[in-house]
């Protein structure tokens, strides 16, 4: 359970070598677990377990971590298991590329992460366990760009990354007379700008589990030392996707302001279907947003709605509408990277309206032929028409049934005869469930 407490950083709009339509984020209070104490390793207490030496295993072809335990406990097993990754996501993509390996360029965002970002304690508490662990895998914590030791700030920034990296993002999701059976179908490609030199983003995506003491379990499709969620699905089926839109940027009141990552963390630990939109609704409409997101959070349905998508920035805070069945509206909704709420304030992004219209054609194809429904398998399929290959790539991609918890899931890859990054939805997809994430199959 997430209670009140929390740790208060202030951030300063950044500018970035990027587009600005891709730029940093939203702002909004986030509760912190009831009797997590802040900082975690720093305030010297006994050093977490790591439990069975946790290590990455083989699930039908995805590499999955399974953590479990407490804050600190979960932090520990991640920091011993993926040390070496970790640094090398910092280092790579954080200080060189997006910083240009400007140690100063990269000094200025962490202060500005340390100043004004919210950090819960229960985050700090498992941040600060990575940290230990690190230490105690081995791995050198010497990062020469830096010239100092990796601390807990820097894995700090590396969990706002949605106040400073770039999504691009497709999906749709379908469900009633567009499924078999009128189960909920959804599908997401996350699209993130990657290090050119090594591709570190690249080759280091992976499952990561989580079972969080009095919490619910979750799974997050993410990359090393990401313990918030841009994509993730929990044991009850509801399911977040972020992607970042075309509203306002680097406006807005100044105000607390939480990573929208930690928002997702909360839904999946903390919600039931029914609870999803309800807790989402209530973090993001009082939030200073500095910045555009869509925030889609997906269902089974039953006795919530299959599908809520938020749109926010500094202007203010919307959802999209529903399809009309009184309209002859199918029971379907497409999400990339535009507004749909205020489309006369913000014209849609050029590259994201040609997505939204290869999955919308995709989707009234499956719909006109055949069966007459969207199956998973289509649903990957126009997950391809969508693909980003570079400098943005497509890193993950995912087609849920939330009510079997059924996935198909692939991660971007170096090609071995370019040596360049083969987008997700190009690699044949791996069909498997949550509980052969959870290893109880």
């Amino acid at each position: 359970m997430f209670g009140r407490s929390f740790r208060l950083v202030r951030f300063v709009a950044l500018p970035c070598a990027l587009a600005a339509v891709f730029a940093l984020a939203c702002s909004a209070p986030l509760r912190a677990l009831d009797g997590a104490t802040r900082g975690g390793g720093a305030n010297g207490a006994a050093p977490a377990v790591a439990p069975n030496s946790p290590r990455v295993v083989d699930v039908a072809g995805l590499p999955v971590l399974r953590l479990a335990g407490t804050p600190r406990e979960m932090g520990y097993q991640h920091g011993f298991a993926l040390a070496a990754g970790i640094k090398e996501g910092i280092e790579e993509f954080c200080i060189k590329y997006r910083c240009h390996g400007i140690r100063a360029r990269y000094e200025q965002i962490r202060k500005r992460v340390e100043t004004e970002c919210i950090f819960p304690d229960a985050i700090v508490e498992e941040l600060a366990g990575m940290l230990e662990g690190m230490k105690a895998s081995g791995v050198d914590m010497n990062e020469p760009l830096l010239k100092r030791d990796l601390a807990l700030c820097d894995l700090e920034v590396l969990n706002s990354v949605d106040h400073w990296g770039l999504f691009g993002c497709s999906g749709l999701t379908a469900w009633g007379a567009c499924t078999k059976d009128g189960a909920v179908l959804t599908s997401r490609n996350f699209d993130f700008d990657a290090d050119p030199q090594k591709w570190a983003i690249v080759r280091l995506g992976l499952v990561l589990v989580f079972e969080p003491k009095g919490g619910r379990a979750f799974a997050s499709f993410a990359f090393p030392g990401l313990i918030g969620i841009t994509t993730g699905v929990n044991e009850e089926g509801v399911a977040c996707f972020l992607h970042v839109a075309n509203g306002t940027f680097g406006g807005g009141e100044e105000g607390r302001s939480l990573p929208l990552t930690l928002i997702g963390r909360q839904l999946l630990e903390e919600c039931a279907p029914a609870e999803a939109a309800p807790l989402v609704r209530d973090l993001l409409k009082g939030a200073h947003v500095r910045n555009a997101f869509l925030f889609r959070v997906v269902t089974p349905g039953q006795d919530a709605p299959p599908t809520t998508v938020f749109e926010i920035d500094s202007r203010g805070f919307g959802e999209q509408a529903p399809p009309d069945p009184k309209k002859g509206e199918p029971p379907l909704l497409i999400a990339t990277n535009h507004y749909r709420t205020r489309e006369a304030v913000f014209s849609a992004i050029p590259d994201s309206k040609v997505r939204y219209a290869n999955l919308e054609a995709g989707a009234k194809s499956c719909l006109a032929n055949g069966n007459h429904v969207i199956d998973p398998l289509e649903a990957w399929a126009s997950l391809e028409t969508v693909a980003q290959d570079a400098p943005i790539v497509t890193l993950h991609s995912l087609v849920l049934l939330p009510r079997t918890l059924e996935m198909w899931v692939a991660f971007s890859k170096l090609s071995e005869r370019t040596g360049r990054p083969i987008a997700a939805p190009h690699i044949k997809a791996v069909h498997v469930d949550f509980l052969q994430l959870l290893g109880r199959t």
